[in-house]
This record gives C-alpha cells, structure tokens and sequence, in this order.
C-alpha cells in the first residue's frame, strides 16, 4: 500500500511539473500530463508501475470526475441550440472515419473482422481530452465548445453501440470497455442535471479541489499506455500514420458537415480528433477478441498517440490564429 501511494504521489508530481511547463510553452497542460504519462510509462523511473491498482482505480476516478466537472459547466439550454449541428458533427464523424478506416485496411490487405476494428477505433472521440483541451484554452463555452461537446458524447453513445457488438463478438472481453463508458457518460448527465441548481457553486468548489489532484492522473494513465516499443515497430509504422490520416482527416471533415453553423468549423473539427482512452478501448478490445495482431495493434495506438499529443498543439494555434486563411472562404 506504502508502495502504491508513493507511486500516486510522484504521478502527480511529475504530472504537475510538466503541466505548469506546457503552460509556460504556450500550450494547454493536458499536454503536458499527457507527455508525463509517456515519460513515467518508460520506466525510466525505478520501481513505477502504470499498472499499480491504485494508480489505475485514481485514473478511472479521474475521468469520472473530470466528465462530471464539465457536466456542471454545460447548460443544457446553450447545447440545445446547436443540437443539430452537434448531431450533424457526430453522425458525419462517425461515418466518414469507419468508412474510410475499412476501405484503407481492406486496401492493405487486411482481414474484414480486423478491418471493421480499424474503422470503428477510428470512430471514437475523447469527451475527457477534448473538453480539457477545449477548458483550458477558453473555449468550452463558446458555441464551437458546444457543438463539440454535444457531438462527443453522441459519438460516444454510437461508440457504446459499436462496443456492445464487438462485445457480442468477444464474449464478454469488452465488457470494461463498456461499463468504463456507461460510467463516464453518467457522470457528464449528473453535472449538467446540476448546472441549474442553487447548490452548484458550492459542488463546483469542492469538485474542483478534488480534480486537482486526480484529473491529472487519468491523463498520466492515457500517456503512460502507450507502448512505445510496440508503437515504433517498422511493420506498424506506415499502417499507423495512413490509419491516422484518414482519422483526422474524417474528424476535420465532419466539422464542416454542418453547413449552416457560422461558427469556426476547424476549431469543431480539430476538437474532435483526440482519440485518447477511447480509441485505446476499441484497440484492446480487438486484440482481446484475437481479430488484430499485435503489430496492427501497434498502428492503432500509432494513431491513438498521435491525435491525442497533436491536438492540443494545432487546436491553440487556432485559437491564436483563427482558421487557415487559405481555406477560410470554405466555413
């Protein structure tokens, strides 16, 4: 137990650290906890374990927390209003990646099953990092905050659906999957049904001082289950970076499909691209299921790794800068 809080402590300690440092580089902190993650998962300190049960047990309570923190900041009147861009984002983000993560695969000659688990990782969107990404540079509030937010947790909603038959499929080998999502989108109601009433200040205080200490652990969690070994392997490298550009490419594109949202439609669908702990489920779940090899598995957290840390970075350059001017005419 002495052995597990001290692992806890210097998550978040090293956490902190290269948060505060990504801030003072321009960049939102989850990048930096993120990149903790990635550094504390090299084992580069003696003795740390990502797979300590306490460190985990804090990281899931973590995102619990965090989609709870970001539920009690959601009117649910603001995301009615876009509501139908909302859907129109998720229902194109969704779509748009699946079908083109099949047809890339089965173009490489991969199996259908394994070819289905490519397209539907390619389908997820990370409410947790793309909420945090979105608070952190001021943006959560804004209308494109909002369409982002909506179209996330309709995304993950889809993603249960797609879970629960690869669930069939698996035989109960995604059943944590499962209720790891249930869980987090429980949370997120709970917040927003709390955002009217009188006590929410009071519960946003006391959620806040909590969330300091365990939100950046579930973010240390994500990076440190990158397996970098199994990440740069060569046979995985090129399947990895096609898999990740037609990812992002289908997540940018949905945030044009709603064309009458006069909002900035590359910040929506940049927001959108962060796969994060989500992608990393549908990856496990076919590897637990025997329909990817280990190598393809290595190409998925390829693209997973690489939505996640270039997010942050491109979505505060937006921010910054607005949107491309070349292509501004587009929006």
């Amino acid at each position: 137990m002495i052995e597990s809080l001290a692992r806890l402590v210097v998550a978040l300690v090293v956490a902190t650290t290269f948060g505060k440092l990504a801030r003072k580089l321009g960049q939102p902190s989850v990048l930096g906890e993120l990149a903790a993650g990635v550094f504390l998962g090299s084992r580069l300190i003696p003795g740390w374990s990502a797979g300590d049960a306490l460190l985990q047990n804090v990281a899931e309570f973590g995102v619990v927390v965090l989609l709870f923190q970001i539920g009690l900041h959601s009117d649910l009147r603001s995301l009615r209003k876009v509501g139908g861009a909302a859907v129109m984002v998720a229902c194109a983000g969704v779509v748009l990646p699946f079908a083109g993560g099949v047809i890339l695969s089965r173009q490489l000659g991969i199996g259908i099953v394994a070819a289905l688990v490519c397209g539907a990782a390619l389908t997820a969107t990370s409410i947790g990092i793309s909420s945090r990404i979105l608070s952190d540079l001021g943006q959560l509030d804004t209308p494109e905050g909002q369409v982002v937010l909506g179209a996330a947790v309709l995304d993950d909603v889809i993603g249960l659906i797609i879970l629960a038959v690869l669930s069939t499929i698996a035989g109960g080998a995604s059943v944590r999957g499962w209720s790891d999502s249930a869980l987090i989108l429980g949370a997120f109601a709970a917040g927003a049904m709390l955002h009217p009433t009188r006590q929410r200040q009071s519960v946003q205080r006391g959620v806040s001082t909590l969330a300091h200490v365990v939100v950046p652990i579930f973010f240390v969690g994500v990076g440190a289950s990158v397996d970098l070994q199994a990440l740069f392997a060569p046979e995985a490298l090129l399947v990895g970076a096609l898999l990740t550009v037609v990812g992002v490419a289908g997540k940018i594109a949905a945030g044009f499909a709603p064309w009458w949202f006069t909002g900035n439609k590359w910040l929506v669908g940049v927001a959108m691209v962060p796969r994060g702990e989500v992608g990393l489920i549908f990856a496990q779940v076919g590897l637990a299921l025997g329909a990817i090899t280990p190598a393809l598995f290595g190409s998925l957290m390829l693209m997973v790794f690489a939505t996640t840390f270039v997010t942050p970075l491109v979505l505060a350059r937006i921010v910054r800068t607005g949107q491309p001017k070349s292509l501004r005419v587009l929006s």
